[in-house]
């Protein structure tokens, strides 16, 4: 059973890696910004999840910050609770160049985490208007609680208040 195991983690982590991989040849690269977003419990249902989070815009040299709600959706391997969600990445468009509510829309990457006690998550997803914004994961990402993720994610960004 444990060599099952062993070839099912491994098949999977080159699969993700794959699908990064490929991402990162096909995202735009000009900064535009950096989008922070918190959420509370969610709970792994084995092979996925559903997170709602809060999210924060922030545009260089600007001084208010624009508010997004994102519902993340993880198909894969979902084990455990996690207690806290603090994500964020670096908004990245092949202009540098973002209108007001340009990050609502619908995204779609590879994504892991893994936490017990304190821990991380990575998440690289393309998306938004057109498919012109990716959105790559910063160091400043952290989860709280027992809980193993890996697979593919969704996540739907709207405006918020």
């Amino acid at each position: 059973m444990s060599r099952v195991a062993a070839v099912l983690t491994t098949t999977s982590l080159l699969l993700v890696g794959s699908v990064a991989a490929a991402l990162a040849q096909q995202t735009p690269s000009v900064p535009t910004g950096m989008l922070e977003c918190k959420g509370g419990t969610s709970v792994g249902f084995v092979v996925g999840s559903e997170t709602n989070l809060t999210c924060l815009y922030h545009r260089p040299h600007r001084r208010h910050a624009e508010h997004y709600v994102a519902a993340v959706h993880r198909v894969g391997v979902d084990l455990g609770v996690t207690d806290t969600w603090a994500l964020a990445w670096d908004v990245l468009t092949a202009t540098g160049r973002l209108p007001r509510a340009g990050l609502a829309g619908s995204y779609g990457g590879a994504g892991s985490s893994i936490s017990l006690g304190g821990g991380a998550a990575s998440n690289a997803v393309v998306g938004g208007p057109g498919n012109a914004v990716s959105l790559q994961p910063r160091q400043a990402t952290g989860v709280t609680g027992v809980s193993l993720a890996f697979g593919f994610q969704g996540m739907d960004l709207s405006r918020g208040r």
